[in-house]
């Protein structure tokens, strides 16, 4: 009997990549006689060809259709606009040049609203990956309740204290801490026209963690005709259980040499660019504070370091996950994509969040509010973090990574028993692979 042949095709950027493979790799090792083909660009093949895969996964690419990587956070809406205009064509030659085998079931990024139209011309059954939480998620869908409430358009100013407490499984939310993209009046419409629901699509994955969510999935469940499968990030807790203490980098050998829980690890996120004067402030924040750091940024981290003083170190890359599984590290800095929340979470990592677009400031209420495993970065500047200056960011730094106050000690207690109950999940009978399990035997079917 020949195998089953799944084809992937992920939206082209890292927060997205990631979970696909993750997905991919966790559907192929679950069962051998699955092969997928997961479709990338070509500066996206050239940078992922040597990772190690099952060998039941292949990659494929398309033409560069798209802006690069390198600068698509310098014009976000062109780059999505790209995405969405040039590469079906492409995509379509590749299924139909005869240089792969049929498709059996297609997995598309619930933001390719294209891939599900190639799907349903060639009758190939469809799933759709959604790479944000499910709270996020169920925001979109219950888009409408947000109009019939009034809190659609936004106006912060008439209704900053306003409280969003209606709408299914959702925990109460403040409007000021929905995603940002509701506050996108030109962008938001288009969005919403991609957004998957019960008339496209019949098949539903999250790379969430079941616990964390549950009455949010259980909720949509109720209420939705999708088959909705919650697929935790397998490949973060399968490296962070096999990580190996040896230290090869210097950043690594740097953090060998510092005291436990010591070092506080910054990264804002992997493409956007934030403003150089901004960044000047959080160095100097930095070396007023004299807390040790490990700062990831990719453009002028010589400056940076320059003027962040001799307490850390600033590195234009590093391997996350090993840097957050490191005893040294105490404390996570970050803009609160799902991605690094998630592997924030199943490192027991206390976080600082620093929340900049799109979900970031969902993740942030719920890494604050809901989980109490971090700190906002400051109260006073809401979500215009611009207006923070130095000497807020140096007592702030001092003050979360001081291991020795109550608060702080909360903090560190909250995220070690999140992580087992993160951990958990993905155990023998538990719901990433019971989950798992039945979106196997759906592709199969």
């Amino acid at each position: 009997m020949a195998p089953i042949h799944v084809v992937a095709m992920p939206y082209p950027g890292r927060g997205h990549i990631n979970p696909m493979l993750s997905l991919c790799a966790a559907v192929a090792d679950r069962s051998s006689d699955v092969h997928i083909t997961v479709v990338l660009t070509e500066e996206w093949l050239g940078l992922l060809h040597s990772m190690e895969k099952p060998p039941n996964v292949a990659f494929a690419a398309i033409p560069n259709v798209v802006p690069s990587e390198k600068v698509r956070g310098d014009d976000l809406q062109a780059f999505f606009v790209a995405v969405l205009t040039k590469m079906q064509a492409p995509f379509e030659q590749l299924l139909d040049g005869g240089s792969l085998p049929p498709p059996d079931f297609i997995i598309g990024d619930a933001f390719l609203s294209w891939v599900f139209e190639v799907a349903g011309q060639r009758n190939i059954p469809s799933a759709h990956l959604w790479t944000m939480s499910a709270a996020v998620y169920t925001v979109f869908y219950h888009f409408d309740l947000l109009v019939q409430n009034g809190h659609y358009p936004l106006d912060l100013s008439a209704n900053e204290e306003a409280i969003v407490d209606y709408i299914p499984g959702l925990p109460p939310v403040g409007v000021a801490d929905l995603p940002l993209l509701i506050r996108d009046q030109e962008s938001l419409p288009k969005l919403m026209q991609l957004f998957p629901n019960d008339s496209n699509t019949k098949h539903l994955i999250f790379t969430s963690f079941y616990e964390l969510e549950a009455q949010v999935i259980d909720a949509l469940k109720q209420k939705s005709s999708m088959s909705i499968y919650t697929i935790g990030p397998a490949s973060i807790y399968s490296r962070l259980r096999d990580i190996k203490t040896s230290s090869t980098n210097d950043y690594l050998r740097w953090l060998d040499h510092q005291p436990p829980s010591s070092v506080l690890y910054i990264s804002l996120g992997s493409f956007l660019h934030i403003p150089a004067a901004q960044m000047d402030e959080i160095a100097s924040g930095l070396q007023g504070s004299g807390v040790r750091f490990l700062w990831v940024a990719r453009r002028d981290a010589s400056r940076l370091q320059e003027t962040s003083g001799n307490e850390g170190l600033v590195v234009e890359w590093c391997d996350q996950l090993r840097v957050l599984a490191h005893p040294s590290v105490g404390g996570f800095l970050t803009h609160c994509g799902w991605n690094s929340t998630k592997e924030a979470l199943l490192a027991g990592v206390p976080v600082l969040s620093f929340p900049l677009i799109m979900d970031q400031s969902s993740n942030a209420k719920a890494i604050v509010e809901d989980w109490r495993v971090g700190w906002r970065f400051s109260e006073r500047a809401g979500f215009d973090l611009r207006n923070l200056k130095r000497d807020e960011i140096a007592k702030t730094l001092k003050g979360f990574m001081d291991l020795e106050s109550v608060e702080r000690k909360e903090l560190s207690r909250n995220a070690r028993e999140l992580r087992k109950i993160c951990e958990k999940e993905f155990g023998e009978g538990e719901s990433h692979q019971t989950n798992l399990d039945h979106f196997v035997r759906l592709i199969k079917s």
